[in-house]
């Protein structure tokens, strides 16, 4: 078992974040300048000859318009998108990170991950909320209305103790009987949906809006910078880099590194594998409950399937990483964050999903096992 990261996995991770920046913003390039050349020909035919006293419309002026939602020239908006990238690609690690984990160590694919996610931000509005608010099957209404930073406690606790409950009632019992991963896998997806449903049912399907205030921004060169995305940001980095310290340098992550690169091996070695698979349950869900209140706050709000929506994406993420890597779903999801957040500049919002899982077609064909997973032998 190694003790540190592979040098060349760092310098393929690096290369593949540089080559996905640099592909999108010369897409992004072209694709401003076949604009600028419409609009150029759109202000040309509009604008009459000897119109006189009356004022021309330039193709610049037009350009501005339609760039103002950024708030300066395509370049800021390339810049913009790429920090945005940056920050989404951040915020998707927290989940990636715990599927990855609970992969590596169970070998099960979660399909209920997304809901986790989801529950993170529900609980945080429940918490926190000034509106009315009840427990489920008991119609009794009430104010918590805790800060927010104290709800987001509270929502990473409760989303914890969710993961110890699903552990010791469910899943490690049907790793008891001996139920196979692909059963296991049909049980998550069927659990997602009870999930997504019982979301629905208790919080209902409106958007909501876990904090209320109004994010100031400032202006850092070419990038808009709020405060509350400063401080997602770094709780972001500050979690993540304690996920890093506890996986090398603790004696529990190591622990949880073993049970991941061979569990048998670390039964025999005295390692309680079970103890550490319920650890991992435990981390993989409080960490999807703080991805999900850090999401609520960068989109300014939140619904019931949220965590849905985000799913192909954490399963992309950890799969062009690395099945089983946790510091390749970090890669893997700043990689992701990218690539969806600039595919806008060139194309719909409603495709720009589906540019990260061509991306992952393209590296897998390329690495079948990702960027830091290891190659097997087959035969």
């Amino acid at each position: 078992m190694t003790k540190s990261i592979d040098r060349r996995a760092i310098v393929r991770a690096l290369i593949v974040f540089v080559l996905a920046v640099a592909a999108f913003s010369a897409l992004s390039a072209l694709g401003s300048t076949a604009a600028a050349a419409e609009v150029s020909d759109v202000a040309t035919a509009v604008a009459p000859a000897g119109a006189g006293s009356v004022e021309t419309v330039t193709a610049d002026a037009l350009l501005d318009d339609e760039t103002s939602d950024e708030g300066g020239p395509t370049g800021d908006r390339v810049a913009q998108n790429i920090f945005n990238g940056v920050v989404f690609g951040l915020i998707l690690a927290l989940a990636s990170v715990g599927l990855s984990l609970i992969y590596g160590t169970t070998g099960l694919s979660n399909f209920a991950h997304g809901e986790q996610v989801s529950l993170g931000a529900m609980l945080a509005y429940f918490f926190s909320t000034q509106q009315p608010v009840s427990v489920p099957l008991i119609p009794i209404e009430f104010v918590i209305g805790w800060p927010l930073w104290l709800a987001a406690i509270a929502a990473i606790i409760v989303a914890g103790f969710t993961g110890w409950l699903q552990d010791k009632f469910m899943w490690a019992k049907l790793r008891k009987r001996g139920v196979k991963t692909v059963q296991q896998m049909i049980v998550s997806i069927g659990f997602s949906l009870a999930l997504l449903n019982f979301l629905q049912w208790w919080i209902g399907p409106d958007r909501l809006r876990v904090s209320t205030a109004i994010e100031d921004r400032n202006q850092i060169g070419p990038i808009r910078l709020g405060n509350v995305t400063a401080m997602s940001i770094a709780i972001a980095i500050i979690v993540l880099l304690a996920v890093a310290y506890f996986l090398l340098r603790t004696r529990l992550g190591r622990a949880t590194r073993a049970v991941s690169d061979n569990p048998s091996l670390a039964a025999a070695s005295g390692i309680k594998v079970d103890g550490i698979i319920r650890l991992v349950w435990i981390m993989a869900t409080s960490l999807a409950a703080l991805g999900g209140i850090l999401m609520a706050l960068y989109d300014s709000g939140t619904k019931f399937d949220i965590g849905a929506r985000l799913l192909l994406l954490m399963f992309a993420a950890v799969t062009l990483g690395g099945l089983g890597q946790p510091f390749g779903a970090l890669v893997g999801s700043l990689v992701i964050g990218v690539v969806v957040e600039t595919s806008t500049l060139w194309l719909g919002p409603d495709l720009k999903y589906a540019t990260a899982l061509a991306i992952l077609i393209l590296v897998l064909l390329v690495r079948p096992q990702g960027i830091l997973g290891r190659a097997e032998r087959v035969g």
